[in-house]
Order: structure tokens, then C-alpha cells, then sequence
């Protein structure tokens, strides 16, 4: 009826120029009453090309992935982080001084246990998302795997960078939650950086997630080899190690070793 108003000809015209027969003409009739039938897909022969990377089952899917996955392990890593001050508090911390190791061994313990959990993690979140939306993570998965090596090491020194900068648990709650979600944003975890202003994408590149996020979909989307992914691992293992360089020497001088 629309299309009779706007454009003055028969339905039924229409469908019998498309080849249609009365039986077909018939049910697709039917379907347009009821809204289930859109007939421009028979007049209009749309194909899509992907101009950017290769070809992939599930572009959105592909594109979103490392982002969640690195907001979540930053939550992560900073909860397990977190957990020197419980420690303190129970006592735990007491005992550890008390026995035949330094206070370096112990925060390198924790940070070689908190950096395994964060590659752990990883590998399972990607390894869902190949199952469940199958996202291509096997035909590339070495150079996958350095990048996530990387990504949990400057995850971790941002956990401990929280607890060496801290004095509670509560506060290093507070700023790992607002510094994570702000990384999240202006990193690129929730949507595309490209979309945003110019003055926000130079602040990004600031951002651990700026810098796993593009590396993920160098592997994933593009394909990349390992020379390719070398700025990205250099610059997260840049950062993991002046992280890691300040929370030592905030530990050092700080309150989390004092009764």
C-alpha cells in the first residue's frame, strides 16, 4: 500500500516483474502485511567488502574482545594487589619478614603470581571468545601470546604501582577503580579510538590499554607477524618496567613492610 501511494503502481506488478509466481506472489503478499518481508532485498543486490585486515567470521566480536579483556584483568591485577594491605592486617606480613627472605623476594613473589594469574586469564577470555564467537585466535596465536605476556606485565606493575602509592586497601580501591575506568575510555575498551577527538587519541597512547588493544587487533584483524607487533610489545614492556622501577622504590620508603 506504501509503495502504491508513493510511487503509483501495483505490488502485484511489481512481484511479477521480479519473477515471482502467483503462489510465491501469494506469501510474500502476506509478509509484507505483516511486516516480515522486506522486498528491496530482491531488488537490490548488496555485497559487503572488508577493506581493512583480513577476512574475519566476526568482525565486532574480533574488534571488542581485547578491550573487555584488558578491563577486566586491569580490575583484576589490582584486586590481587590489594592484597598486601590484607595481608599486613592478618598478620601474614609479620611471618613473611619474620622468615629468611627479603622484602624484595616478596614483592617480586607476589608479582610473578599476580603476572601468571593476569596470562592465565587472558588466554581463557580469548579462548571463550574464539568458542563462542568464533574469533580466529589459533592461526595466529604465538604473536597472541607475547602480547598477553606483555599486557599482564604492565598490568601487574599498575597493580603494584596502586599499592605502593596507597596506605589502605579502601584507597587503593578508590584510585584503581577511577584510573581504570578512565584507561578503559580513553584507551579504546569501549569503542574505537579513531571515533574520538584528536586531543583524546593523543592521551590514549598513554594508556596500557591503547597500547594492548592496537597490538590484539594487529594479530587478530591484520594478521601481523612478529616484527610488526614489536613496537607494541616494546612499548607495554616499556612501561611495565618503569612502572615496576617507581613501585619499588615507593615500597622501599613506604609504610606497606611497617608494623
Amino acid at each position: 500500500k506504501t509503495i502504491s501511494k508513493y510511487f503509483k503502481v501495483d505490488t502485484s506488478e511489481v512481484f511479477e516483474n521480479l519473477g515471482k509466481d502467483k503462489k510465491q506472489n501469494s506469501r510474500d503478499t502476506s509478509k509484507i502485511k505483516n511486516g516480515g518481508f522486506n522486498m528491496f532485498d530482491n531488488m537490490l543486490d548488496l555485497e559487503k567488502y572488508q577493506l581493512v585486515g583480513k577476512q574475519v567470521t566476526n568482525p565486532m566480536a574480533t574488534r571488542s574482545v581485547g578491550g573487555w579483556a584488558m578491563m577486566f584483568l586491569l580490575f583484576s591485577l589490582a584486586g590481587a594487589s590489594r592484597s598486601l594491605f590484607e595481608e599486613k592486617q592478618s598478620g601474614v606480613m609479620l611471618r613473611l619478614l619474620s622468615s629468611p627472605v627479603t622484602r624484595t623476594q616478596i614483592l617480586w613473589s607476589k608479582y610473578l603470581y599476580n603476572m601468571s594469574v593476569g596470562i592465565i586469564q587472558l588466554v581463557v577470555l580469548f579462548l571463550g571468545g574464539m568458542l563462542l564467537f568464533k574469533i580466529d585466535v589459533l592461526s595466529n596465536f604465538g604473536n597472541l601470546f607475547l602480547l598477553i605476556i606483555a599486557s599482564s606485565i604492565a598490568c601487574t606493575a599498575f597493580g603494584m604501582f596502586l599499592a605502593s602509592f596507597t596506605k589502605t586497601s579502601a584507597q587503593a580501591n578508590g584510585l584503581g577503580t577511577l584510573l581504570i575506568l578512565t584507561m578503559s575510555a580513553v584507551g579504546g575498551s569501549w569503542f574505537p579510538v579513531s571515533m574520538m577527538p584528536e586531543t583524546i587519541q593523543f592521551f590514549s597512547k598513554f594508556t596500557i590499554t591503547y597500547w594492548s588493544i592496537e597490538g590484539f587487533q594487529a594479530v587478530l584483524w591484520r594478521g601481523s607477524g612478529f616484527i610488526e607487533i614489536l613496537p607494541y610489545l616494546g612499548m607495554l614492556l616499556g612501561i611495565g618496567i618503569l612502572v615496576n622501577i617507581i613501585s619499588y622504590f615507593n615500597f622501599r620508603r613506604g609504610n606497606i613492610f611497617q608494623n
